[in-house]
């Protein structure tokens, strides 16, 4: 009888831990959120995080507070994440950078999939493969020719090593099979500037940096690295159409949660960034800000995650990349 009764209280207790997890689930978010971006205040990621805090404060009736810590290449602001309670009331904003490290760094603390939960993708951003007007290359089959005919001669700016200029162009000329040399620059307005000048043959850069010299006709796009044509430059033929569909990289931005988190909260912070993202006005407001919206729910998101370190760990190995 003892025996039995012992194993009695023991479901009760159990139980009751369920239910209080439940509960806490529903009752979930009772008090601020804190959404760490790893990037400095004012730029890409801290936009669209902001655009995101907004409309889920709205619809939550909690404010969601966007705390921008960057430093250490993002790794400052994913540490803050990573040392947080697992409650949901600490989100990290996350950018392609999330996946990128984990192929760099052997040493991380953490590993990018194991050690959060994909909440959700939220926006993304499609590249240009851009080069000077002064370029007798009209489209990707004659910059490659272009490339082939004149082994090591032309060459690339991205904005320092690692970033998403430089790994994209190094898939592209692993996809391609041509050699063009990459010069790092401290930010995409050197890279600019000098694709201005002539000083370079080729850039992939985002929107942001290239509609205004684009629509000025100061530089050409040859393709855009996805695989449907943009609304901004939909006479601009896809990477895809241009017959290299490996080269395919938009940079994308979501969000991860401590992996410790209930699954309960994770699923209702998923739902939050599903209706944002399809929100009737956020195309036009993503838009504003140099991206669309992309939405992805966690599984999704995180099969994203894995495939990107899978093939950014290929790149940088391929490529002989290492830290800065």
């Amino acid at each position: 009888m003892d025996h039995a009764m012992h194993c009695l209280r023991l479901i009760v207790v159990v139980l009751a831990m369920g239910f209080a997890g439940n509960g806490a689930a529903q009752s979930y978010p009772s008090k601020p959120v804190r959404m760490v971006v790893p990037f400095p205040a004012g730029g890409a990621l801290d936009i669209l995080a902001r655009i995101l805090a907004e409309r889920v404060s709205s619809n939550w009736g909690q404010p969601v507070v966007v705390d921008p810590r960057p430093g250490g290449n993002t790794m400052i602001g994913t540490e803050i994440v990573l040392n947080a309670p697992a409650d949901g009331y600490t989100w990290l904003m996350v950018a392609q950078t999330h996946a990128v490290n984990a192929a760099i760094y052997r040493d991380l603390r953490w590993d990018p999939a194991r050690d959060f939960a994909a909440a959700g993708l939220f926006a993304k951003t499609v590249p240009y493969f851009v080069v000077p007007v002064s370029l007798p290359a009209r489209d990707m089959r004659e910059f490659v020719s272009l490339a082939r005919a004149q082994p090591g001669k032309l060459n690339y700016g991205h904005s320092g090593i690692g970033s998403p200029g430089h790994l994209a162009f190094e898939l592209f000329k692993r996809t391609a099979g041509i050699d063009v040399q990459g010069v790092p620059y401290k930010g995409n307005p050197g890279v600019m500037a000098d694709l201005l000048a002539g000083r370079l043959s080729g850039a992939i850069l985002s929107a942001v940096s290239t509609t205004s010299h684009a629509k000025g006709g100061k530089v050409r796009q040859l393709a855009v690295l996805d695989s449907k044509r943009t609304k901004a430059f939909p006479e601009v033929p896809t990477i895809v159409e241009a017959g290299y569909p490996e080269a395919q990289t938009a940079s994308w931005f979501g969000v991860v949660l401590h992996s410790g988190t209930p699954r309960e909260i994770v699923r209702r912070v998923t739902g939050e960034i599903e209706k944002a993202a399809k929100a009737p006005d956020m195309s036009e407001r993503l838009e504003n800000a140099g991206a669309e919206s992309a939405f992805l729910n966690a599984e999704e998101f995180d099969a994203l995650i894995r495939r990107d370190i899978v093939i950014w760990t290929r790149v940088v190995k391929e490529a002989g990349i290492k830290p800065e």
